[in-house]
């Protein structure tokens, strides 16, 4: 298969579409009313805290300024099954109106492919906005496990973290066992990457596949810099022009059958961060938005605070990740067969299912966003923050019930939490 070629060919095909005229004015000025004083909200299929979440909720600060109409937009975490329970409800369930978008976890895309009966959805039918960012994704251990290289991490049975059946950081771990020989045994259950980065430091897991480099550049800045963590095999169609030193799984894959079902798994991350909404969303709302949505992408206050949150942005036209969504869906039925044993076998993983815990911290409440849906705290010896709610957290404040909107910069508190960042209960003075 020569990606090669099809990239060259998509990114002609995306300089073309960039010719076309937009819609007429009288089409625009619809667009405009029905957008007037609407509510969009962008879902995420991860919980909050990791790299998905970080690019939706920035992609929902700048998008409607160059909506007509320019609606409120509001980032909601919608979890399961690897975001596809998210990508089900978009597809199925929620308005076809142009309101709903998604930030979608790409591995989702291929799993209707692979048989998974959960996956309710055609990915090739998916009205396509575009992508943020190529991505490269890594397996990384903590520090004190002294993995170094691809020899250290195929040398035992490290456990490492999982989100769940069809999720990337499950499916990328099982790759390392059907295709490299390795060991790993996998503990999924996680709600998010961000929950299986705090089980890495706190010791619950060795290491976690499938933490993607702008994520950990965003979120994990600290700990790179401080050396604890370790970075010893890459996925993606190439190495990295930054990490040349960290082996890449393509290149480790000898046979060539394998290495075209290594690469349905790996074309995905040619649009990383992909964005799109329901197939039923009408045409010229749908191609006002995906204009936004590219106009957001070079607008100067989004990468300057893209810039500042270290998120990279590479960003992909909408068309041309519809062509390579379609390109993966035409793969031949042999391939795909592979493809699938490779990614969702379990014969070589020994799985377990993830005890998420339960954590109480104190502090002061120090920024309150979003009506209170994202609370910072700081404590005496550490600080925080927490995402609420509004069904399933219990606030109470001065000892009555409250809502999250309750919540003051200020309030001493009391949260009970699970995982990284899930809020289960908020006390207040």
């Amino acid at each position: 298969m020569d990606f090669t070629h099809l990239l060259k060919a998509s990114a002609l095909g995306a300089i073309c579409a960039g010719l076309i005229v937009g819609p007429n004015p009288a089409a625009a000025d619809a667009v405009a009313d029905f957008y007037k004083r609407k509510v969009m909200t962008v879902y995420i299929g991860v919980s909050a805290g990791g790299g998905y979440d970080a690019y939706a909720r920035t992609v929902a600060r700048h998008i409607t300024r160059f909506i007509p109409g320019n609606p409120k937009m509001v980032a909601k975490n919608l979890t399961g099954a690897g975001g596809i329970r998210m990508l089900n409800s978009v597809y199925n369930v929620f308005p076809q109106d142009g309101t709903v978008m998604a930030h979608i976890t790409r591995n989702s895309v291929a799993e209707p492919l692979f048989g998974n009966k959960a996956a309710k959805f055609d990915s090739s039918k998916i009205r396509w906005l575009g992508s943020a960012n190529q991505e490269y994704s890594m397996c990384t251990f903590w520090h004190t496990h002294k993995v170094n290289s691809i020899d250290d991490m195929l040398a035992k049975p490290w456990i490492m973290g999982g989100i769940s059946i069809g999720s990337t950081i499950d499916i990328h771990t099982r790759l390392v066992n059907n295709l490299l020989g390795g060991n790993l045994r996998l503990v999924t259950g996680y709600p998010g990457g961000a929950d299986v980065n705090l089980a890495m430091q706190r010791g619950e897991v060795q290491g976690r596949c499938a933490w993607s480099w702008s994520s950990i550049n965003a979120t994990g800045g600290a700990w790179l810099r401080d050396k604890k963590i370790t970075m010893v095999l890459q996925f993606g169609m190439k190495k990295h022009k930054d990490l040349q030193h960290v082996s890449l799984i393509r290149d480790l894959v000898k046979n060539q059958k394998d290495k075209q079902a290594l690469d349905v798994h790996m074309s995905a991350q040619l649009f990383g961060r992909p964005f799109g909404m329901g197939p039923g969303v009408p045409d010229d709302r749908f191609k006002v938005v995906r204009k936004a949505f590219s106009d957001t992408m070079h607008d100067k206050a989004f990468l300057a605070e893209t810039k500042k949150r270290r998120l990279q942005i590479d960003p992909a036209p909408g068309e041309e990740v519809e062509r390579l969504v379609k390109m993966i869906y035409s793969f031949p039925p042999d391939v795909i067969a592979r493809a699938k044993e490779i990614g969702s076998s379990a014969v070589r993983t020994k799985t377990s299912k993830a005890k998420v815990p339960v954590f109480t911290h104190m502090g002061k409440i120090t920024r309150v966003r979003s009506g209170g849906r994202r609370v910072s705290w700081k404590g005496e010896k550490a600080k925080g923050k927490v995402r609420v709610s509004g069904r399933r957290t219990k606030i109470t404040v001065g000892g009555k019930k409250a809502k999250r909107k309750a919540l003051k910069v200020g309030m001493e508190c009391t949260f009970k939490v699970k995982g990284a960042q899930s809020a289960l209960n908020i006390d207040c003075k």
